[in-house]
């Protein structure tokens, strides 16, 4: 496979009449997506798309979706999926900082398309993917209609760019990460060898579209290899996904933890028949002890731990048999990538130092940030990109993430690690979540704060919870301050926000300055 459209291409010869898409009462096979692939990309030439532009998506998961990813790949567009949970001017950002030709939207998404759409700095052509249209746009069976199931004759070259995925956003602005075709097949091919996915996979796609872990990390690499895809919308729901796992007969899938905490506190979990999950990944924020702990109990499963950014793809991986004795660590330098740990003047760090993340920027990194290159200098440093994460080296080629350099909290002239601290925390029975940042101090420069959402039914305060990390953490570490909330706020990539958390506290500083 040269680049992201052979996928459909090559697996409508390989296996023509399997399943490559389930979702609910509907289905399409390998030969079928690969025809409504070549109508959709036929459509889009004969509308006047050409190499290198951009084609938007706003959407909830659906079977459309990676079919029209398909069809941009092969006309040698660059897709580009949109957060669906973006505000009015989240997205107008978006469609003015990329420019799309096309931009295809989902039904619950056609006011404030409509809205937006009004003030975009170029033409942009709307089309529904289902439901009705309004005026200036079309549809999508209208587009695909009357068009040939034969291949574009479109020369796309695999080191071209492929798509533009918007970074979480937690903080600042997000920033359009560029990848070529030829950096996600190599992410996709160590996805594969790393967590022994073959033809007969039943994937449950239970992580939004647009997110670099659905579309990239769940999604592409098993269909890649011929499996079969079952995909959910809407908001993430226990009941639903055990559900689809026992029916569908799922093999894997990947959550992140917050989904995972959420499926082993479920009350009913043990009236499913789950014996066919033989694989877990999970990954995008840590998972604390107790809930991994939980996890391992519960599913008779092997546990796949992933490491990346949007900028790198995935890079690091902890693996099965590794979930015991190293379940502490992070991972280790998965397939096709090359990782370094280094320090402060850019030399290796030796087993048990701390340093910043880097990685290769081939073959699995990003091109650049879209219209960005100030920050993507910052970035990419003579072919290294610097990652932002700070990293203990271990033995054996391992190692742990200690946390965002960005996160790192600075009281007294001591480095204080958040994920230390939340790990610590978490070990109380009645912590379902914990999120740990920096307030300011009048003494120390900054000081610990923990926000903490309890389990149903548990009662206990400040006092308790500060007294409990005595015996486990440095005095120094100790949260000074401790928020009890009903939820922690999050991105759509299920993220904690500490941006948000921080934010009153650090205007009420400037203020009184």
């Amino acid at each position: 496979m040269q680049t992201i459209g052979d996928i459909p291409r090559i697996n409508a010869k390989r296996f023509p009449n399997k399943k490559a898409l389930i979702m609910d009462d509907r289905s399409i096979s390998f030969s079928q997506m690969n025809k409504m692939v070549n109508m959709l990309a036929n459509g889009l030439i004969s509308k006047g798309l050409h190499l290198g532009d951009r084609v938007g998506i706003l959407s909830l998961n659906c079977l459309e979706y990676p079919i029209i990813d398909y069809a941009v790949a092969k006309c040698g567009g660059v897709f580009v999926p949109i957060n669906f949970r973006y505000k009015k001017d989240e997205l107008s950002y978006v469609i003015n900082d990329t420019k799309p030709k096309f931009l295809f939207y989902g039904p619950e998404f056609a006011s404030i398309v409509a809205e937006v759409s009004t003030n975009t700095n170029e033409p942009l052509c709307l089309i529904a993917i289902n439901g009705e249209t309004f005026d200036r746009t079309s549809d999508l069976n209208t587009l695909m209609e009357g068009h040939t199931t034969s291949e574009p004759k479109v020369p796309v070259i695999p080191s071209s760019p492929s798509r533009i995925l918007y970074t979480g956003g937690t903080t600042g602005v997000p920033k359009g990460v560029l990848l070529s075709h030829l950096s996600y097949l190599s992410f996709y091919v160590g996805i594969i060898v790393e967590s022994n996915i073959d033809h007969n996979e039943v994937t449950l796609v239970d992580i939004p579209l647009f997110h670099n872990g659905g579309l990239n990390l769940v999604l592409n690499p098993t269909l890649m290899r011929g499996g079969t895809c079952v995909i959910t919308a809407d908001s993430f729901d226990p009941e639903r996904t055990l559900d689809y796992v026992e029916r569908y007969s799922v093999t894997q899938s990947v959550w992140v933890p917050t989904q995972l905490s959420m499926l082993v506190n479920y009350q009913n979990i043990n009236n499913y028949n789950l014996t066919s999950l033989k694989k877990i990944g999970y990954g995008s924020s840590p998972i604390t002890p107790a809930v991994l702990n939980s996890c391992l109990d519960i599913f008779n499963a092997g546990f796949y731990q992933w490491y990346g950014l949007t900028e790198t793809s995935v890079v690091g991986v902890l693996r099965p048999e590794d979930h015991y004795e190293r379940s502490q660590f992070t991972g280790t330098e998965m397939l096709n990538a090359e990782l370094r740990i280094i320090s402060d003047d850019g030399s290796d760090t030796l087993v048990e130092e701390i340093g910043e993340i880097i990685c290769a920027q081939k073959p699995l990194g990003m091109n650049c940030y879209y219209n960005m290159e100030e920050a993507t200098k910052n970035t990419i440093k003579n072919g290294w990109i610097h990652t932002g994460d700070i990293a203990r080296v271990e033995e054996g080629g391992y190692f742990t993430i200690i946390d965002r350099i960005s996160d790192m909290i600075i009281s007294g002239a001591e480095n204080i690690y958040p994920k230390e601290i939340e790990n610590a925390i978490s070990d109380h029975s009645g912590v379902l979540e914990v999120a740990v940042f920096g307030i300011p101090d009048e003494q120390y420069g900054e000081s610990v704060c923990a926000a903490i959402v309890k389990r149903e039914g548990y009662k206990f305060d400040e006092k308790e919870i500060i007294g409990f990390c005595k015996s486990r953490i440095s005095g120094y570490k100790k949260p000074k301050k401790i928020l009890f909330m009903e939820e922690l706020p999050k991105s759509a990539a299920g993220k904690v926000m500490k941006n948000v958390l921080k934010k009153p506290f650090w205007l009420k500083k400037n203020r009184e300055i």
